[in-house]
């Protein structure tokens, strides 16, 4: 029907179908409150086409839909039914069951519910059109939880179950919606699934809202831990309760009214960087910041602080300073984030990238992390909520990279530093902006003093006035002074005044730059050795934020004992500072003048020769990492010494070190794709999947594989186009985009059958029965698996066809198809056995207690998980472990073992407060109820 404003016009008169809509409100409707000078025009043209569109289109009812000039405004003649949008609401208007009987009522719901078949407005953006989707999706919530009650009261709770489950997942704080589903789910024999929805939603609701679930929710609960039969009491299943409630979503409380939020077992994250050896000065700034501190704190509110200059002030030293000076007044952590906004590659850290490594700070395990955006910083914030944080967002570019980064507790300071004095954020956030200019003569001074003695300033001070006034009262330059100075404590002050004077007139210093931090650059650089003076110039060839010795080593050609000591030169000339252990960094102006002398020195065969080494330092180093995560991964990347790559030799190693490369590896990947290195690219972005997936970096998975999927294409290789297919897929499915994921994983299908890969194809059979799962089409799902199993045979591939019987039986499981879920699960779990994989194993006999425990065997299920926790428990396997013990609880609840549930639950959660995992709040939750419970006093009361 055109394109998206066109199809916003037809939108708005199909919401008002037969009546005649205004042309101002069809304009404001498509354009907002500010139109442009044309807007009537160009709503004129859309109107003609939609017109003749609809002349070819052939209406259910047989109607004609005709689009009529009426009075000022335009009207939309046709049958009501042909609009889905009106024939639900018909649908359900007749539902009533004052109209009705309660058969005819889940008749008619159920067309109704059947009427949505993703997004309303799909793909229209206008305000009108996000406000009208959302008013809509409650009609929608409202019509299924009435539907779902009309099936539950004809006892048939698994009707609904897949259908509430995928909406649970997208509005999770809905309680009338979670009710139902947890009754549906209690109904059905599936006690454990009940109670951890329960205390999933508490969980939510305790952290996102501040608050506890209402009534309805707390009986249902209490029911199911009593053993009691859910009847009419519980007002989610009343008889009056069935059509059509409205759906409740509570709203946020304020923080005056509800408290602080509930406290839970965290980490302290402690980020700030190294303090700064040897500060002086500013004394006038931290006053400033000290004293917005203490206001914010008498008056309970947040603050935020923005400390602005031009590059080299010495505002990151600042900031980080006298974040260590008040570190003790934020004795719950501090964060820490460089946002990168003036780096001369021109990469800046996007806020949601941000966002997920402070989530990563509170070890928030990635199965807890939300799947949205939206989702991921509203537990940002809760985490923050009623903690005294500081939070330090480095070298800010603008204010849309650090607006989603505020906290709205009122015990946090946030302290920003930028090049730019973000006025809209002073304006609309009550910022405090700090000017940071060049250091004051005196306070210049006594950072030169601090770094070489006082003695050795005051013996020659017509030389140190020379050097202050050669620095231009830049902090970044004088450090580089004193690094110079310090190693030459054998020479007098005069000397060094000398050389930089003789610098100014280099033909290497811009003449703009004269007075600037330039001049010291050219004068530090002209010091150092060959062969230091070689590698500054090749590091201005990384991309990422940080290196590491090892990629710098392999970046210059040069064995690591070499790279060390030129490294060290490096530090001690304070060209390149090492921020983490190990992990060294340049300042952006450093990194910048290091880009212009690679340029200027080295020949464009010597820089890509070195960019070529560093992809492929990452490329092997990558793939040795994957095969850990990755058993059925073949090792493609060369050997080489171990000297000459990361010591990585478990899964364990192999996530950190993907870790801690993250941002350099996804630097990489943008870099490979720009300079035409395609097979690189495609090798990286295989070896991030498994990462990525673990972990839960759904955005960048699908951003990599999109280079990837790009890089491929330009090669024409056909099995990785395929590969890059998958990994978006998964990705897509993982966020609930299922049409994005079946799409994706339905070409990396066709990819691997037209190359002939049998192990790609059974890949991508895993890949479509994920998302047929995860929309609770456990029969599609069981042919994508059972096709994959077939495909894991034939390739001979043992590992795969483990898991594929493990996944046909999980499969077969949801379709109650217990005995046949058993036999697949008992003959993956000999195959494990002989492959000699114990955590595999763990999990299928975990797998095994749960189809025992569904099919009332209940002493079998008992015996499964107790297994699962003794090989977890061997393995090392703390959470797995735990989890089991989770499971084994709510088995011996069910057969009335009070005493034992509560000691499975009380040594789950010991492990799980030792790991800070916040899954013990959900555990702790059991027991509390459980004891609640048994002693008569009711849920929360």
């Amino acid at each position: 029907m055109g394109r998206p404003q066109q199809c916003t016009v037809l939108a708005a008169l199909a919401v008002e179908v037969g009546r005649t809509v205004p042309a101002d409100v069809l304009v404001e409707r498509v354009w907002g409150q500010e139109p442009p000078e044309r807007a009537r025009r160009t709503l004129h043209s859309h109107i003609t086409r939609i017109r003749r569109s609809l002349e070819m289109i052939d209406t259910e009812s047989g109607d004609p839909a005709r689009l009529l000039l009426g009075s000022g405004g335009y009207r939309l003649d046709m049958a009501p039914d042909d609009i889905d949008l009106h024939r639900f609401r018909r649908l359900v208007k007749r539902a009533d069951r004052r109209l009705c009987s309660e058969a005819e009522a889940r008749v008619l719901l159920r067309q109704a519910v059947a009427l949505w078949r993703g997004e309303p407005l799909a793909g229209l953006t206008s305000a009108w059109a996000e406000r009208t989707r959302n008013a809509w999706t409650l009609e929608r919530l409202d019509a299924v939880v009435a539907w779902a009650r009309t099936e539950l009261a004809i006892g048939d709770p698994q009707a609904v179950i897949a259908e509430l489950n995928v909406l649970a997942y997208d509005f999770p704080l809905v309680e009338s919606l979670a009710a139902t589903l947890i009754q549906a789910q209690y109904a059905a024999g599936r006690t454990s699934e009940a109670l951890d929805r329960y205390a999933a939603v508490r969980r939510q609701m305790v952290d996102a809202l501040g608050i506890e679930p209402g009534p309805e929710l707390q009986q249902v609960q209490q029911a199911i831990l009593q053993g009691d039969r859910i009847g009419p009491s519980v007002p989610a299943i009343s008889r009056d309760a069935v059509v059509a409630p409205q759906v409740r979503i509570t709203p946020r409380p304020t923080h005056a009214a509800s408290g602080p939020a509930p406290r839970r077992h965290l980490v302290v994250p402690a980020q700030l960087p190294i303090d700064v050896r040897g500060f002086a000065g500013r004394e006038s700034e931290m006053a400033q910041l000290s004293g917005i501190l203490e206001s914010s704190q008498a008056e309970k509110q947040p603050a935020l602080c923005v400390l602005w200059s031009a590059a080299g002030s010495g505002k990151t030293s600042l900031a980080v300073h006298w974040a260590h000076r008040v570190a003790q007044q934020f004795p719950e952590g501090q964060l820490y984030a460089n946002l990168r906004g003036f780096e001369p590659s021109g990469v800046v850290v996007r806020p949601e990238e941000v966002i997920r490594m402070f989530l990563d700070a509170f070890q928030v395990p990635p199965q807890s992390i939300p799947i949205s955006l939206e989702a991921q910083a509203a537990l940002y914030r809760s985490y923050l909520a009623g903690r005294r944080m500081l939070v330090v967002l480095d070298n800010a570019r603008d204010v849309d990279q650090v607006r989603p980064l505020l906290p709205g507790a009122p015990d946090c300071l946030v302290l920003v530093t930028s090049r730019r004095a973000l006025p809209s954020l002073v304006a609309s956030e009550g910022a405090h902006p700090i000017a940071v200019g060049p250091l004051p003569y005196d306070e210049a001074r006594r950072v030169l003093s601090n770094r070489l003695g006082a003695a050795r300033v005051a013996a020659d001070s017509a030389a140190v006035d020379r050097l202050i006034a050669r620095c231009a009262g830049l902090p970044l330059a004088l450090a580089l002074v004193a690094a110079r100075v310090a190693t030459h404590p054998d020479l007098d002050l005069r000397t060094f005044a000398d050389e930089l004077d003789a610098a100014v007139g280099s033909t290497e210093v811009p003449a703009e730059a004269e007075r600037g931090v330039h001049v010291v650059f050219v004068w530090t650089y002209r010091t150092l050795s060959p062969a230091a003076a070689r590698l500054f110039r090749l590091l201005g060839l990384s991309p990422g934020p940080d290196i590491d010795e090892l990629a710098a080593a392999q970046l210059a050609a040069l064995d690591l004992t070499t790279t060390r000591t030129l490294l060290n030169e490096l530090k001690d000339a304070q060209m390149v500072s090492e921020h983490k252990l190990t992990r060294l960094s340049l300042h952006e102006l450093l990194r910048g003048y290091a880009m212009d002398l690679v340029l200027a020195v080295d020949s464009a065969q010597e820089r890509s020769a070195a960019v070529r080494r560093l992809l492929t330092h990452y490329v092997t180093s990558s793939r040795r990492a994957a095969v850990l995560l990755e058993r059925h991964l073949s090792q493609e990347a060369a050997e080489g010494p171990d000297a000459e790559f990361p010591r990585i030799t478990t899964a364990r190693e192999a996530v950190a070190w993907f870790t801690a490369e993250h941002a350099m590896l996804l630097d990489i990947v943008r870099r490979a794709g720009d300079e035409g290195h395609d097979a690189s690219l495609c090798s990286l972005a295989r070896s991030l999947m498994e990462y990525f997936n673990r972990q839960g970096h759904w955005r960048d998975q699908i951003n990599t594989q999109r280079l990837a999927l790009d890089a491929a294409r330009r090669l024409g290789d056909r099995r990785a186009m395929g590969q890059a297919h998958r990994g978006i897929g998964v990705a897509h499915a993982w966020l609930g985009q299922y049409d994005d994921a079946y799409t994706h994983s339905r070409s990396a299908l066709d990819l691997a059958c037209e190359v002939g890969s049998t192990r790609d194809q059974a890949q991508a059979h895993l890949a479509l029965a994920r998302v047929f799962e995860r929309q609770g089409r456990h029969r599609e799902a069981l042919d994508h698996d059972q096709a994959a199993l077939m495909l894991a045979e034939i390739a001979n591939d043992r590992l795969a066809h483990a898991v594929s019987l493990n996944n046909v039986g999980w499969s077969l499981a949801m379709l109650e198809q217990y005995e046949a879920a058993k036999d697949h699960c008992s003959r993956a779990l000999v195959v494990l056995r002989e492959i000699g994989d114990p955590s595999g194993q763990a999990a299928t006999w975990d797998s095994l207690g749960y189809i025992n425990h569904q099919l009332r065997n209940s002493a079998e299920a008992i015996e499964c998980y107790r297994e699962a926790i003794r090989l977890n428990r061997e393995a090392g396997n703390r959470y797995a472990e735990a989890d089991s013990q989770h499971h084994l609880g709510n088995t011996l609840l069910t057969l009335g073992d009070f005493a034992g549930a509560k000691e499975c639950w009380q040594q789950a959660v010991v492990i799980l407060d030792e790991l800070n995992h916040p899954d013990a709040e959900t555990v702790r939750e059991r027991l509390t109820g459980l004891e609640q419970a048994q002693s008569g006093t009711g849920w929360g009361r």
